[in-house]
């Protein structure tokens, strides 16, 4: 006797039906898609392949957090795994049969085996998954209808399996792989005892349900979150490959063609989105782990980028709705009679206006809150922890660049810094000839001025030196350095010790450089990440004019800057605007070279506890996390204590994305959350290597009344242990 399923041509009509309800949702998520921006995500292909073989096949983000990543692995590659035997059903024995013909069904054989294994893990998953939910209940997971429905066909998908292939060994005992199948072979053996007959009629049962299931949870995707099953690839394959820390440049002088309308400015309404940032929120798994340390979620806040995603994933599905109606009133426009004719005219008009609207309805008090739209500091965490590579924050600048730009619609606060850095160069509104100000009374080089005194520049009569041209090479120490101030490092007090700290590490260590003075100017990293594009590129671009030049004309080959924020900006963003030739590095990569070198020894020996702090745009955005630390470390006396939030979990101080220049008005304020996290371990000081990250710790410290803890700069505390402080002529470092 042999196990087949009974009635088997009537498959054709579930498999039609299941594939005719999942295209009549589906093509609407592409009709949506193909209505947003124009973007290539084709290049690089090789690279994009190994993106789906680390993210998608190997799960690596999931796997960071054990117990869920782990069975949600099981429950992914059970399903690969059981493609082929849930194939074999819906083709009553086809694949067996095409499998397992070389080698007499050897290979069949194996896929039995790990059938078998991954059914037992995936049932045990679900348990896991259903225990998770409605008893440990973490709080970035919602407890929903969608999750239940989904985890239960997954169940009985899997368990149909099961017991349909126990019924079919033993209606076919003898069968070849019956001694490969772990866990189906052991239950036909305890199932033998109702007979060929009721077997073959319970392996028909469950043959049926197994395909119905399965066609049912085809159909069912399109209107699930669990669409990502299948939308999740083409996410991860059309990554950005370029560097995280670079936002898309807006083309600010583009002219619609003819007959277009006038081109918007960032993101009004979903059509104004790029087609990948549309793919996003139908990619979202709605794990939570976007949110789980989002600075602004953890304290309280409105913003969540699972929110986010929801609110655009509900938003999609309006605008689908809009773009269902209006083909049905083309059909009907096309297919009216003479009478009708003007009447679906009409409804074919109103639709297709009503479709538009959809698109264009404001993502702002639509899809996400007014007020979370600014609560964003950019750190980068919700993109970091996504495991379907979604891109929250390059959605939210797009919407604050229209805001901006567009409806002139931003935090009061924000008027005053972009009106400095307007008139100014910095967000302080400080004048240009103060940049020099931080160097009074030491011998540092300005760039290209010649036979300039100290008395015109700050007043005490000694002359600057001046660096002529040299030829640019590879090593970072071999061609001019550049050191970047920055305008934290220029006109706040305390940045402006951590900028001393650095020159007279540099003269100690015997490395020649220079600064700009009043040549620099801010890089617009606050405007950009602020969503004043206009603003950004007129001061970028003055400095990338600055920094070519001082590499054409002397020979500039290494930017050094103390400030992640200039350091991101110039190293990843303004080759965007033509700078090329220089290489740029933090200055925690190169104290940490000086020291390896020997060209900075640490003799004074400092008994203390460190907290390192990560800074967002060092760490998450650029991969530069230990530098600092070996820097620390090489004090004598000194240890790093790591707090619980890290390294690429490093949770933000809460002055990015511009935020250091507007209040924080709901719930905990973010310095104050990441200084309990530090004080939580007991340091003796916390060090760091930004200036915005300076100034929010340090205000933590002092609002929490624990100014017993230091905050300092890693090149501080690098000056005290080697004595360069001593080479200041002026007055010695203060806390």
């Amino acid at each position: 006797m042999e196990a087949s399923i009974p009635f088997y041509p009537l498959v054709v009509v579930p498999v039609v039906a299941a594939i005719v309800a999942f295209w009549r949702r589906g093509r609407w998520h592409l009709a949506v898609l193909r209505s947003g921006r124009p973007l290539d995500r084709t290049d690089r292909p090789i690279d994009r392949i190994k993106a789906l073989g680390v993210f998608v096949f190997g799960q690596r983000r999931l796997l960071q957090d054990l117990g869920p990543g782990l069975t949600h692995a099981f429950v992914f590659w059970g399903f690969v795994v059981l493609l082929a035997t849930t194939g074999n059903y819906i083709t009553n024995g086809l694949v067996e049969t095409i499998v397992g013909w070389p080698l007499g069904g050897f290979f069949w054989s194996i896929v039995v085996v790990f059938a078998n294994v991954f059914v037992g893990l995936v049932l045990v998953s679900v348990g896991y998954f259903v225990i998770r939910r409605v008893v440990v209940r973490p709080a970035r997971l919602a407890l929903t209808r969608d999750a239940f429905v989904i985890l239960g066909l997954i169940f009985f998908i899997v368990l149909t399996e099961l017991v349909g292939d126990s019924f079919s060994y033993v209606v076919e005992p003898d069968h070849p792989s019956r001694t490969w199948a772990l866990l189906a072979g052991p239950l036909s053996l305890a199932l033998e005892g109702i007979g060929p007959e009721a077997a073959l009629a319970g392996y028909g049962a469950m043959a049926w349900s197994h395909i119905l299931l399965v066609l049912a949870f085809l159909a069912y995707l399109p209107f699930s979150k669990h669409l990502h099953i299948i939308s999740s690839e083409p996410n991860v394959y059309t990554k950005s490959l370029e560097p995280r820390g670079a936002l898309r440049l807006m083309d600010l002088e583009a002219e619609p063609e003819e007959g277009e309308p006038e081109p918007v400015f960032g993101a009004k309404g979903l059509k104004d989105l790029t087609w990948r940032h549309l793919l996003d929120p139908l990619a979202c798994t709605e794990c939570g782990r976007c949110m789980e340390f989002c600075p602004a979620s953890v304290t309280g806040k409105t913003l969540s980028p699972k929110h986010l995603m929801e609110g655009l994933r509900d938003q999609i599905l309006v605008a689908e709705t809009a773009l269902a109606a209006a083909a049905s009133a083309q059909r009907a426009w096309k297919g009216g009679a003479t009478g009708g004719a003007a009447a679906s005219q009409e409804a074919l008009g109103l639709a297709k206006q009503r479709a538009e609207e959809a698109l264009s309805l404001p993502l702002m008090d639509n899809a996400i809150p007014e007020e979370a739209v600014w609560q964003c500091t950019t750190c980068g965490w919700c993109v970091e922890g996504c495991p379907v590579l979604i891109e929250h924050v390059d959605t939210i600048v797009e919407i604050r660049r229209n805001a901006v730009l567009e409806e002139s619609r931003f935090p009061k606060e924000l008027n005053t810094a972009f009106r400095n850095m307007e008139n100014a160069g910095n967000p302080w509104g400080q004048p240009r000839s103060a940049r020099l100000d931080w160097a009074k009374g030491l011998e540092v080089s300005v760039l290209g001025e010649a036979e300039v005194t100290r008395s015109e520049a700050t007043g005490d009569g000694a002359p600057w030196r001046t660096i002529f041209a040299s030829q640019p090479m590879t090593d970072a120490l071999a061609g001019s350095v550049l050191l970047w101030i920055g305008c934290a490092g220029a006109f706040d007090d305390r940045n402006r010790k951590v900028v001393r700290a650095m020159a007279q590490l540099l003269r100690q260590a015997d490395v020649p450089f220079s600064v700009l003075g009043s040549k620099e100017t801010c890089t617009g990293d606050p405007a950009r990440r602020a969503g004043n594009e206009y603003l950004y590129q007129m001061l970028a671009e003055e400095n990338v004019a600055t920094l070519s030049a001082a590499h054409a004309d002397h020979g500039i080959s290494t930017i050094v800057a103390t400030c992640p924020h200039c350091f991101n900006t110039i190293r990843n963003e303004y080759p965007q605007l033509g700078l090329v030739g220089v290489q740029v590095i933090h200055h925690t990569q190169l104290l940490d070279r000086l020291v390896a070198e020997g060209r900075l020894v640490p003799t004074e020996h400092h008994e203390a506890v460190v907290a390192y702090h990560d800074a967002c745009y060092l760490g998450r955005y650029n991969q530069v996390y230990d530098e600092g630390r070996r820097v620390v470390e090489s004090v004598p006396g000194q240890s790093i204590v790591e707090m619980d939030l890290h390294h690429r979990r490093g949770m933000c101080c809460g002055a990015g994305g511009a935020r250091m220049w507007m209040e924080e008005r709901e719930g905990t304020r973010i310095n104050h959350k990441r200084v309990e996290q530090a004080l939580d371990k007991s340091p003796d000081e916390i060090a760091t290597s930004c200036p915005f990250c300076l100034i929010m710790l340090r205000d933590g410290t002092t609002d929490l009344q624990r100014t017993d803890v230091a905050v300092r700069d890693v090149a501080e505390l690098l000056a005290d242990a080697t004595g360069a402080w001593t080479i200041d002529v002026g007055s010695g470092p203060t806390q």
